[in-house]
C-alpha cells in the first residue's frame, strides 16, 4: 500500500497543508492566512496546530503515517525546534515536540526552502539535475541548495539564507536585525514598506497604488503594487524595475559563488509579478561571470504553491521511514 505523508508549508503569512504520495502527487490540499490579529507566537502556534489537526481529521482516509513541516527560519536539526523565524518572530519554539504530542505522529521539521528545493529536485523543474539553487520570493526571500546530488545544510543547518545577504551596506533595516539585506529590498514585505514610505512622501504620484490598496497607504502591499504595475502605473514600474535589480544582485552572487546548473525561481512575488523573472534572467546573463553562466539554466518553479508541501512530505517520508 502506498505511504501517504502530510506536508505542511508555514510561510510568513500563510499555512498550506497537503497529503502527498510517494510519487509527489498532492491528493488533498488546504490553505489559510494567519490574519493580522495573530501577531503573538503562542496564538500563531495554536492556530497552526488546530488547523493541521483539523486537516488530518478531514483526510483520515489517507492513513497518514508522518508529517513533514517546512517553515521559514532556522531549525535545530536534532530537536526539530524553530530557533529563529524572522517573518513570524519566533524564537526557540519546540515545534516538533508540540506537533508530535498533539497528533501522535512522527514529525520532521525543516526550513521551508530546503523542503521546496527537495520537492523541485525530485518532482519539479530541477528533476534530473544535481547542482541546483532554488530561490523563492514571498514575504521574505530564501533559498535551498542541492550540491552534487545532496541537500546542502551547512555547518549548523542554516545554509541558504540568501534573503539575508547584504546588498546595500548600512541600508534598510531588515526584520532579522541587520541592515541592507536583500529581503528588505526585494521581499514582499520589503516592497510593501518601500512603497508605503514613498507614497507617504508623494501621495499624488502614488495615487494609483494607493487606490489599488483601497484608498489608504496602510493597505499597500506587494500585491497592490503588482496590480498597479499591471495597469501601467509608472511609479509601480519604477519600483518593480528597482526590485528586479536588487533581486538580480542576490542571484548573481549565488551563481558566482556556487556555479549551479539550474536556478529555480518561484514564490508569490515572482508568480504575481512575472516580469521580475525576465529582469533577473537578463541581468544574470549580463553581469554574472561568464564561466558561471555558460551552462546555467534559469527556470520557473515547476510545482508552484505545492512545492513546499511536496518537499516537506518527501523529506518526512524519507527520515521517518
Amino acid at each position: 500500500m502506498e505511504m501517504n505523508t502530510a506536508g505542511i508549508d508555514i510561510g510568513g503569512t500563510n499555512l498550506r497543508c497537503g497529503i502527498s504520495g510517494e510519487d509527489g502527487a498532492v491528493k488533498s490540499r488546504f490553505s489559510v492566512s494567519f490574519g493580522k490579529s495573530l501577531n503573538e507566537t503562542e496564538k500563531q502556534v495554536d492556530f497552526i496546530i488546530r488547523n493541521i489537526k483539523r486537516f488530518l481529521e478531514v483526510n483520515e482516509k489517507y492513513c497518514v503515517k508522518s508529517i513533514g513541516v517546512g517553515i521559514a527560519g532556522q531549525i535545530d536539526d536534532k530537536t526539530g525546534s524553530v530557533l529563529f523565524s524572522p517573518n513570524l518572530n519566533w524564537r526557540e519554539v519546540p515545534l516538533k515536540y508540540i506537533l508530535e504530542k498533539e497528533t501522535g505522529l512522527d514529525v520532521y521539521i525543516t526550513n521551508d526552502l530546503t523542503a521546496i528545493a527537495y520537492g523541485e529536485w525530485k518532482f519539479g523543474s530541477g528533476k534530473g539535475e544535481n547542482n541546483i539553487i532554488c530561490i523563492f520570493v514571498g514575504t521574505g526571500i530564501g533559498s535551498g541548495i542541492i550540491i552534487d546530488g545532496s541537500l546542502y545544510a551547512g555547518c549548523s543547518n542554516a545554509a541558504g539564507e540568501i534573503g539575508h545577504i547584504t546588498v546595500v551596506s548600512g541600508g534598510r533595516k531588515c526584520i532579522c536585525g541587520n541592515s541592507g539585506c536583500l529581503e528588505a529590498y526585494a521581499g514582499g514585505l520589503g516592497i510593501s514598506n518601500i512603497a508605503k514610505e514613498r507614497a507617504a512622501a508623494d501621495m499624488n504620484g502614488f495615487k494609483n497604488i494607493i487606490n489599488a490598496a483601497g484608498g489608504g497607504i496602510g493597505g499597500i502591499s506587494a500585491e497592490t503594487v503588482a496590480r498597479a504595475y499591471k495597469a501601467g502605473d509608472k511609479k509601480a514600474a519604477e519600483l518593480i524595475k528597482e526590485t528586479g535589480f536588487y533581486l538580480s544582485d542576490g542571484v548573481i552572487s549565488a551563481v558566482n559563488l556556487l556555479n549551479p546548473c539550474v536556478i529555480i525561481l518561484g514564490g508569490g512575488v515572482i508568480d504575481g509579478i512575472s516580469d521580475l523573472f525576465d529582469i533577473v534572467k537578463s541581468e544574470v546573463g549580463k553581469r554574472a561571470l561568464k564561466a558561471s553562466t555558460s551552462n546555467l539554466r534559469i527556470l520557473k518553479s515547476g510545482l508552484g504553491e505545492d512545492a513546499g508541501i511536496i518537499g516537506a512530505a518527501g523529506l518526512a517520508a524519507m527520515h521517518c521511514r
